[in-house]
C-alpha cells in the first residue's frame, strides 16, 4: 500500500501540470489575439486603421453556367429579351437588432439578366429606364428608335419556409458529440411571355432547401480539484442568396431552352448534373404557340411595332442646340447608310414572307387530321395573315408602290383569303375551339384615287380602331393623289377581284 501512494500522487502530479500548461497556452494565445484587437480599437483618432485582407475577388460561378453557355449562337441573333419585374413575394423580413432586414436578395432581376447574358442572347437593358427617359425629355435621343422586345421573363420568389429541424448529443464521462440540422424551403416562379401578344409561352416552378448543421464536441474532465471543461465545433450553412441565383440561372436555362431546337437543347441538358437540379422538358410550355411567336419574332422590329411611325425631330433650343446638330448629323449618316426606299422593300420582303408563311400554315391546317393541330395551324395563319396586312400598310405609308406593291399586296391578299378560310372551316365545326380570337369583318378594297398623278400605295387605318395590333386613325398619312387601300368595317368591295374580305364573328 505505501508503494503505491507515490505513484498515484505522481500521477496525479502530472495531470495537474499538463493541464496548467494548456490553460496556459491558451491564455496566452488568447492574450496575442486580445493585444492585435485592442491594438485597433485603440487606434490613435489621427491614424487610419489597418484593414485585414481577406479572401480574394473571385467571379460568381454556379453548377448551370456550361449549359447556360451552351446555348450560345443558338438563340436567334434578331430576337431580342428583356427582364421585367422578379420581386421578393415572401413576405419574410426582420428588423430586430442584429437582423438583416430581408431575408432573400432584392435583385433576383438582374440576376435573371446576367443568365440570359451568359447564354448569348440579345438582351435590352428594361431593368433602369431612368436615363433614357431623361435624354427623351431633353430632346437629345428618340425613343422611337429603341428595338423593341420580343420576348421577356419575369416572376417571383414567393415562397421561403422555415422547417424544423433536429439534433441530437451524447455525454460518457463528461465527453462526448453533438450534432444539429435545420432546413429553409426556398420556392420561385419565373415566366417567359410573348411581348408582342402577351402570351405566357412557358412557366418554371423550382423550389429548393437550404440546410445548416451543426458538429461539436465538448469534453469535461476533473484533474485533481480542477475542473478543466472544453468545447468545440463548427456550422456549415449554405448561402441563401446563392442557392437563390442558382435557382435562378437554372429557370433561365430552361426558359431560353424551349426556344432552340430540342437536339442543341437535349445537348446542353447534359452540363446539368443530376444532383445539381432538373426539370421535366416541356412541362410548362407549349410547342404550338412558342413556334408561332418565334414566327412572328423572326419578322424583325417592323413586325412587332407595326404601327410605329418616324418621331417628329425635336425643335433645338439654344442651350441645346449643339446636341441638337450632333444629332441630327447623326440622323443624315443614318439616312446615308440606309434610305426610305430601303427600309420600304424591306418591308415588302418581310410582308410577303409572313404571307406565305401564313399561306403555308393554313394548307397545313385544312389538311391536319387533328383538331388541335388544325386548331394551332389556323391561330397561326390568322396572326401571321395579320402580321403581313400591319407590315404592308406601313410599307405603303413610306411609299410602297409600282409592280413591287401590286406583287406584295396580292401575296398578303391571298394570305388573308386562305387563312380565313382556314378560320371559317374550323369554326363550322362545333366540338372545336378556335384559339384565333373572333375578328370583327373587314374589307379591303383597292380605289383609283379622282388625281391622275403617279401611283403610291396608301393605307387608311380602320376608322374603327377594329383591326388589333394595327395603326389607329392618325397613324394613316399619306402623300395625296395616290390610289387607295381602303380598310373598311363590314362586307366585301364592289368588285370580287381587288377585295379581300376578313370575316368573323360581329
Amino acid at each position: 500500500m505505501q508503494s503505491r501512494e507515490p505513484s498515484a500522487c505522481a500521477s496525479v502530479a502530472r495531470d495537474v501540470q499538463t493541464a496548467v500548461r494548456r490553460t496556459l497556452l491558451v491564455v496566452l494565445m488568447g492574450s496575442v489575439a486580445a493585444c492585435g484587437v485592442a491594438r485597433d480599437a485603440f487606434t490613435p483618432v489621427t491614424r487610419n486603421m489597418e484593414l485585414p485582407d481577406g479572401p480574394p475577388v473571385e467571379e460568381i460561378v454556379t453548377n448551370f453556367d456550361q449549359a447556360l453557355q451552351c446555348l450560345q449562337g443558338h438563340l436567334p441573333e434578331q430576337v431580342t429579351f428583356g427582364v421585367g419585374q422578379v420581386v421578393d413575394a415572401t413576405g419574410r423580413e426582420s428588423y430586430a437588432e442584429g437582423a438583416t432586414g430581408r431575408f432573400v436578395s432584392q435583385g433576383a432581376a438582374e440576376m435573371v439578366q446576367s443568365a440570359m447574358f451568359r447564354a448569348g442572347a440579345s438582351v435590352v437593358n428594361r431593368r433602369d429606364p431612368a436615363i433614357l427617359v431623361t435624354e427623351t425629355q431633353w430632346g437629345i435621343r428618340d425613343i422611337q428608335r429603341q428595338l423593341p422586345v420580343n420576348f421577356f421573363i419575369s416572376g417571383s420568389i414567393n415562397s421561403l419556409d422555415f422547417i424544423p429541424g433536429g439534433g441530437a448529443s451524447v455525454s460518457v464521462g463528461g465527453v462526448g458529440p453533438r450534432y444539429r440540422q435545420n432546413r429553409i424551403l426556398v420556392g420561385l416562379d419565373l415566366s417567359l411571355t410573348d411581348a408582342f401578344s402577351g402570351r405566357i409561352l412557358a412557366s418554371i416552378p423550382l423550389q429548393r432547401q437550404i440546410f445548416s448543421q451543426e458538429v461539436g464536441v465538448s469534453v469535461g474532465r476533473f484533474f485533481g480539484d480542477t475542473l478543466v471543461s472544453l468545447d468545440a465545433g463548427g456550422q456549415r450553412r449554405e448561402a441563401v442568396n446563392f442557392v437563390l441565383r442558382q435557382m435562378l440561372n437554372l429557370a433561365t436555362f430552361e426558359l431560353l431552352g424551349q426556344l432552340v431546337e430540342d437536339q442543341h437543347y437535349q445537348r446542353c441538358r447534359q452540363f446539368v448534373a443530376p444532383f445539381a437540379g432538373r426539370v421535366t422538358p416541356g412541362a410548362g410550355s407549349s410547342q404550338s404557340m412558342i413556334a408561332s411567336a418565334m414566327t412572328t419574332a423572326a419578322l424583325g422590329p417592323d413586325a412587332a411595332r407595326p404601327d410605329a411611325t418616324p418621331a417628329p425631330t425635336p425643335t433645338p433650343t439654344p442651350a441645346s442646340a449643339p446636341a441638337a446638330g450632333g444629332q441630327a448629323a447623326g440622323q443624315t449618316r443614318d439616312a446615308a447608310e440606309r434610305s426610305v426606299e430601303a427600309q420600304v422593300r424591306e418591308l415588302a420582303n418581310r410582308a410577303t414572307v409572313a404571307a406565305v408563311q401564313a399561306i403555308s400554315a393554313a394548307a397545313e391546317a385544312e389538311g391536319a387530321q387533328e383538331g388541335d393541330v388544325r386548331a394551332n395551324k389556323t391561330a397561326e395563319a390568322m396572326q401571321l395573315a395579320r402580321a403581313a396586312l400591319q407590315i404592308l400598310q406601313r410599307a405603303a405609308e413610306l411609299g410602297l408602290s409600282g409592280p413591287e406593291g401590286d406583287a406584295a399586296a396580292v401575296v398578303v391578299q391571298e394570305a388573308m383569303e386562305d387563312a380565313m378560310a382556314a378560320y371559317e372551316a374550323l369554326q363550322a365545326e362545333p366540338q372545336l375551339e378556335p384559339e384565333a380570337p373572333a375578328e370583327p369583318s373587314v374589307s379591303i378594297t383597292t380605289a383609283p384615287a379622282e388625281q391622275p398623278e403617279p401611283a403610291r400605295s396608301r393605307v387608311i387605318a380602320d376608322p374603327t380602331g377594329a383591326m388589333p395590333g394595327g395603326p389607329g386613325p392618325a397613324a394613316a398619312t399619306a402623300a395625296p393623289n395616290a390610289p387607295q387601300v381602303l380598310v373598311q368595317p363590314g362586307g366585301a368591295g364592289p368588285e370580287p377581284d381587288p377585295t379581300l374580305s376578313l370575316g368573323g364573328s360581329p
